[in-house]
This record gives structure tokens, sequence and C-alpha cells, in this order.
């Protein structure tokens, strides 16, 4: 049995006719499904919860059609990765998760796989814990957490995931394009702070930061290799960390982030360690999987374990 989460709102409201084309192949394969719609900002856990209590078939097959979003909304609401296989039908605007793991963009090659099983491998579930926080206006909010599995950061790439996301007439127009649009703009607006950088208990100070970027993939914000060698195999966090430039030098690297020509540049710090804390001297915008909670002087970062993914 598989249990499907679909996302009918997914890639400007495309979720719901592509999951229609999906079920036609499903049915014609005499293949057993149970569907569930999710919603923005509602969590799946207590249907999760759900399929857990009434079958005693393990794993749990789930797999979810729509974005990054709604992948990342899955994640949060997987209690037991021990005993959960994952599958992706890609239906987003960034993307990066099918990105980084090469997935087929059409949908009959997208289904082969899953139910052929021609890829398995585990990968890693980071989780990202924030505190000292506020919304852009100033207003407090409480401390969080939340999992991810292709990157969570703060500062510059967080901004624009926040603009992106609040940005719905542009997203649609521009499509990925609107991470490009805002990268720019960004760099003339984001704030830079100071951060204390503790990477597996060694700690490092670095002065007007744009961004840090804990990287579990490769590739984030719309297709960017901020870390190329990322794997989310190893257990590691991809730390990439861009600070001490001039909003003019700052301007020319962005371009240089596509076609990794930003590593070893000045200004430019790329490490890599198992778990990390950051504390900023001013709140800055913090996301994960492109979820923007808000702004936070505190954050942690690490890897919490594994669930199996088969596409």
């Amino acid at each position: 049995m598989y249990y499907i989460f679909v996302n009918p709102a997914s890639k400007s409201g495309s979720g719901a006719a592509l999951w229609s084309e999906a079920e036609i192949l499903f049915k014609e394969r005499n293949i057993p499904y149970e569907v569930h719609f999710t919603k923005k900002d509602e969590s799946i856990r207590s249907n999760y919860e759900d399929i857990l209590a009434k079958t005693e078939e393990r794993p749990v097959k789930l797999i979810i059609l729509g974005g990054d979003g709604t992948l990342n909304q899955v994640i949060q609401g997987i209690t037991h990765p021990e005993e959960t296989e994952l599958s992706l039908i890609r239906n987003g605007s960034g993307n990066d998760f099918s990105r980084n793991k090469n997935l087929p963009t059409n949908l009959k090659d997208i289904i082969d796989g899953i139910l052929n099983r021609k890829h398995e491998l585990n990968i890693d579930i980071g989780e990202s814990v924030y505190s000292e926080g506020c919304l852009p206006d100033g207003t407090e909010i409480p401390d969080g957490s939340h999992r991810y599995l292709v990157s969570s950061g703060l500062g510059y790439d967080a901004d624009i995931c926040y603009y992106a996301n609040h940005s719905p007439k542009l997203k649609k127009l521009l499509k990925h394009q609107v991470y490009t649009f805002f990268g720019v703009k960004n760099v003339f607006t984001t704030g830079l702070a100071d951060m204390e950088v503790d990477i597996n208990g060694q700690i490092s100070l670095y002065p007007h930061v744009y961004f840090l970027a804990a990287m579990n993939q490769p590739v984030e914000g719309g297709g960017v290799p901020m870390a190329p060698d990322a794997s989310d195999s190893d257990g590691m966090l991809d730390i990439l960390i861009i600070y001490g430039l001039s909003r003019f030098n700052a301007l020319k690297l962005v371009p240089g982030l596509k076609s990794k020509r930003h590593i070893g540049r000045k200004g430019v710090a790329l490490l890599r360690g198992q778990k990390i804390k950051v504390t900023c001297d001013l709140p800055k915008m913090v996301h994960y999987d492109g979820e923007t909670p808000g702004m936070y002087k505190i954050f942690e970062s690490s890897i919490i374990g594994q669930i199996k993914f088969i596409y």
C-alpha cells in the first residue's frame, strides 16, 4: 500500500491536475494507494500516526506529490523515519531536492522508478533549532525547531526565500527565476551581522556576514550549487559562509555562485561538521528548505537521523 500526500496548490496550483494524471497510472497498474491532500501550514502528523496505527505493514511507503515545501511539511510529521520509506513526484517551483537527486521529470518515469525501486538510499535528516527571535517588524516570536532535507541557514539566502514566499504574483510570473531577482536585489538590502560560529566545538568569529548556509545537499535557492561536494548520506553538514565583503564585491560574487566560482574566493568559507551553533549580534532571517519562521539571534543545526528514499 502506498500512502500519497498531494499538495494540490503546488507549482501555482498544478498539483491537483498532476495527481489526476498520476492516479490514472496507479489504477491502470492495480497499485493499492490511499491519498491525502495537504494544506499549507497544516501538519500531517495526525495522518501519519493514523497510518502507523492502522497497518502492520513496515516500512510504511509514503509518496509526496509537490515541491520542496510539501516534502518539508511531510518530514516534520514523520515521527518514525526508521519505519518509513519516502518517494517524491516532483511538482514545485524551486525543486532543489529533485535537482540534487536528478529525479526524472516525466511522470511515467517517476512512478516507474518508485514502483520498481530503481534507486534506494538512506538520506540524512537535518534539524535546526533557533531562539531569541522576532518578525521583520520587531514583534517577538517564540523559539522553534524544524527538520530539513536540503538546507537550512540564516541571512541573505533566507531573506530571498522570505521575500519570494511573500510575493506570490511575482513568483507566479518569474517561477524559479524569482530567486535570482531577489538574489540581486537583496545584496543591497540585507542586514549584515557579526557571527560567532561554533562547529564541533571549534569557535570562529566572522564579521559582516551576508549569510550562513548549512547544506545537507549541494544545491539550494532554485538550483544554486552552494556546496558542490555536500552529501546527504555522510552524516555531515557543509557550512558555507559569505562575509566581510563590500556590497559591490558581494554583488560580483552572486553570478559566480551558480557556476561554482565562489569556492576559494576572498570572503568565502566552506567548512564541514556534524553540528553547528551560530550566535549573531542582531536577529537574522532563518530558513529551513526555503520556509522562513522568522528572524533569530541564535541558530543551531545538526544531522539527527536518516530515512530511506526510493526513486
